[in-house]
């Protein structure tokens, strides 16, 4: 199951206000029309390497009911060994892009992946730029937004467990090598369960380990840190030094120590097939796709982040 980051967007006016088209109408008020027309053509985006502009490829671009989904591929060299021989090739991985462009919707979500690193704001730059360079010819700009959430990490997690009724099927913690990295602020008793932790990764000299606690259904992973006293160390450590740690949850979305605030939606692969392939399901009001009731799921989940941060398009 892929792991989105949820962005919202705004058209705005920019220094003129211009008319579309013949039909006396404001840009700004057919922008959603406007948005529509650009992704049915088929959005050009121009990505960066080595910092020279490239045209990025999409792939399997499909629209349906006002939502726009493709892959945006990137372009990376690698080498390939053949016996002695290096032979160099460009490989183009991708990442899926979800435009929900509805009236009143105007969301993001952009797959977490390798294809551009792990930034998604970079996806979110290059996009902003496409959608400009057209926008401008109406006097008009997007403005994309990063939606995050100011709560507390544990309030946070309690209400997916409490309220929800959810549970912690994996945590994932990041941690570092003393011995390779100084400065830890840690207390002497938790630098003390860091050494016994990290024997194995001072032992082959490696920058950070990785610890996975993998719990089920049946049996939940208690993560009650009033409880257990290394869970509240753990989460204190992480603060203290901008470790990453995730809890991984069945029914929502992952939360993530290090960008908590962020909003981030898990979708699955099969969601996204089927809505290329125009499948549709009675999920109880009608056929629809799954992916548009994912998409309206995620809309609630994330109503009360309120706070958004204005992704800039400037390298």
């Amino acid at each position: 199951m892929a792991v989105y980051a949820i962005y919202s967007y705004e058209i705005q006016e920019g220094n003129r206000s211009l008319f579309y088209k013949e039909t006396g109408k404001k840009a700004i008020d057919m922008a959603t029309e406007i948005i529509s027309n650009l992704l049915h053509d088929g959005l050009t985006v121009v990505g960066k390497k080595r910092k020279e502009d490239i045209l990025l490829t999409n792939l399997n671009y499909i629209g349906r009911d006002g939502v726009f989904v493709w892959e945006l591929c990137n372009e990376k060299d690698k080498t390939l060994l053949e016996g002695h021989e290096r032979n160099p090739v460009t490989e183009h991985p991708g990442c899926y892009v979800i435009v929900d462009n509805r009236p009143d919707v105007s969301q993001i979500a952009i797959e977490k992946n390798n294809a551009f690193g792990p930034d998604t704001d970079k996806v979110a730059k290059y996009l902003k730029r496409a959608f400009d360079a057209h926008l401008c010819e109406y006097g008009l700009k997007m403005v994309i937004k990063r939606k995050w959430q100011a709560s507390n990490f544990k309030e946070i997690i309690r209400e997916r467990i409490i309220k929800y009724n959810d549970s912690v099927k994996r945590v994932v913690w990041e941690f570092p090598n003393p011995d390779r990295v100084k400065g830890i602020d840690a207390t002497l008793q938790m630098k003390e369960r860091l050494q016994g932790l990290m024997l194995f990764t001072q032992a082959v000299n490696a920058l950070k380990g990785k610890i996975t606690l993998t719990g089920s259904k049946r049996i939940p992973i208690n993560v009650d840190d009033d409880k257990i006293e290394d869970w509240a160390q753990i989460i204190a450590l992480s603060a203290q030094n901008n470790y990453k740690l995730s809890y991984y949850f069945y029914n929502s979305s992952v939360v993530n120590f290090k960008d908590v605030a962020y909003a981030f939606a898990s979708i699955d692969d099969r969601v996204i097939r089927d809505f290329e392939r125009g499948q549709l399901a009675d999920i109880g009001d009608g056929a629809t796709f799954v992916l548009i009731e994912k998409l309206d799921e995620i809309r609630k989940q994330i109503a009360d982040y309120d706070c958004e941060k204005i992704v800039d398009s400037r390298e």
